[in-house]
């Protein structure tokens, strides 16, 4: 789609209806100059025809439901029409004892007891829990029974796995949305949701996957429509940071995501009433700052110029879009927080399965709407080159997100955290390295004090607890582990 063009038509539409602003010629009257540049324009207008076809699609779901599915919207039909149907089996992640058959033995009693007691309090609803562990490894740790060696083992697997993940995402993201195929003489890939549709389906496959082997007990109080306000806002957020590599370098990109903490802490005040230490507030001033200080220093990121070299009038169109995702991006994971809070018996796993298929499908009728669908997989069909940087971009994605839930369930927030600011220096790193960023020594300085101001709220966030939390976080704090998985997750 050409940006420009549809912002031109749209200013002279609007130009015709008020008739000064303009001159005969089109140039701009002195005092008069526009809001927005063309491209912005046309970014806001493509995010609000989006929007509202989401909402528009959300609506007409809902009444399709209400006819055809009405149980899917009324927890108390749901509740009547399974009462004879056998539960789930419910997931546990925690290794089994082996030391002795005795243990086992008292384990399995304490088991049938707690099974007992909780159908003589909900009616013969609850079915034998039973032990399994997807693709044969456990998910959880037990500080009981597993060795620190191997514990320490698997941390650095996750050190590793993360950062190989995520590095290589970063850079395969910037490979194919600011450079061109064939390299030098070729064109650009300008289908961002091209990419949000295809991290979304790779990921409903792997959400899948696991609800198959682990099945977890599905919740009888979340009604459908709840899933689709965090898959529109994580679509959305998605496409924003896509659309803003177009304006500013993925150096920027990356660091201007660590000042999430903001919108964070808004969204929690709006939709949870949450408190939040003074630190938090402190921690985000100064993060911004360091985040001022790198974007207008750097000599690679002048604002008037595009990722393609192009000049452009309006020099806060990238910012605009990175407030954007930082926005939506807040929104999701407070959403989602107060979905698990609100809804004790939903699960992880139900919820990331919900959540993709609605980004899947919305994403896919939006490719058809923009009709962008058939010339983004021609451009993929004719550049083989392509073919093997999608795969891996999915791959990494997915990959990525299994990581995040193995890690955070084992060691904690904070190793996550401290993961995860490691991750986005050696990804500024190896971006400059490769697409030859100049960072200056002010663009240093404001890396250093918005990596500082990270590392001071870890370590405050911190005080009190033990580094490697070895029996990781319960299922009871979905909550904790969602926000953890937003505040540092970048897809």
């Amino acid at each position: 789609m050409d940006f420009a063009t549809v912002a031109s038509i749209q200013r002279s539409l609007l130009d015709n209806i008020s008739g000064d602003g303009v001159g005969a010629a089109g140039t701009v009257i002195e005092g008069k100059q526009p809001l927005f540049s063309p491209s912005a324009e046309a970014e806001l207008y493509l995010l609000a025809t989006n929007f509202l076809l989401y909402v528009a699609l959300i609506i007409i779901t809902t009444l399709i439901a209400k006819v055809y599915f009405p149980e899917s919207l009324d927890p108390s039909l749901r509740a009547h029409a399974s009462v004879d149907v056998p539960e789930p089996v419910k997931v546990e992640y925690r290794r089994k004892s082996l030391s002795d058959d005795d243990e086992e033995e008292d384990e399995e009693d304490a088991r049938l007891l707690e099974m007992a007691e909780l159908k003589a309090q909900s009616g013969n609803n609850v079915s034998s829990p039973r032990r399994r562990s997807a693709f044969g490894v456990d998910f959880e740790f037990d500080q009981k029974t597993t060795p620190k060696l191997l514990v320490l083992k698997r941390l650095l697997f996750c050190c590793l796995m993360l950062n190989m993940t995520f590095v290589t995402w970063g850079v395969l993201q910037e490979r194919m949305l600011t450079r061109r195929y064939p390299r030098i003489t070729g064109e650009y890939f300008t289908y961002s949701y091209a990419l949000v549709f295809s991290n979304r389906f790779w990921t409903l496959l792997l959400a899948t996957a696991l609800l198959f082997l682990l099945q977890p007990q599905r919740s009888k109080s979340v009604i459908i429509y709840e899933y689709s306000f965090p898959s529109v806002s994580n679509l959305l957020s998605s496409w924003s940071q896509y659309e803003a590599l177009r304006y500013v370098s993925f150096p920027a990109t990356t660091l201007f995501k660590s000042f999430k903490l903001a919108p964070v802490m808004l969204m929690g005040k709006l939709l949870g009433n949450k408190e939040y230490p003074q630190y938090d507030y402190v921690v985000a001033l100064v993060i911004g700052g360091g985040i001022a200080l790198f974007m207008s220093s750097t000599d690679d990121l002048h604002f008037g110029y595009d990722a393609y070299g192009e000049k452009e009038e309006h020099t806060l169109t990238g910012i605009m879009l990175l407030c954007l995702y930082l926005l939506f991006d807040s929104f999701t994971g407070q959403w989602q927080s107060k979905m698990f809070t609100r809804h004790k018996d939903l699960s992880l796993l139900e919820m990331l399965f919900a959540t993709s298929a609605f980004s899947t499908v919305l994403s896919l009728i939006t490719l058809v709407h923009t009709k962008e669908l058939w010339p983004a997989l021609d451009f993929v069909v004719r550049h083989q080159e392509i073919h093997l940087h999608f795969f891996l971009f999915s791959i990494c994605s997915t990959i990525g997100q299994l990581v995040i839930f193995y890690t955070i369930k084992n060691f904690g927030a904070v190793v996550f955290a401290l993961i995860m600011t490691v991750r986005v220096l050696v990804s500024i790193a190896i971006s400059c390295v490769l697409y030859g960023h100049n960072v200056t020594s002010t663009g240093f300085l404001g890396m250093a004090l918005v990596v500082g101001a990270v590392l001071y709220r870890i370590k405050r966030k911190s005080e009190g607890e033990k580094l490697l939390r070895w029996a990781g976080i319960d299922d009871d704090k979905a909550p904790e582990l969602v926000n953890e998985w937003h505040e540092h997750l970048d897809m």
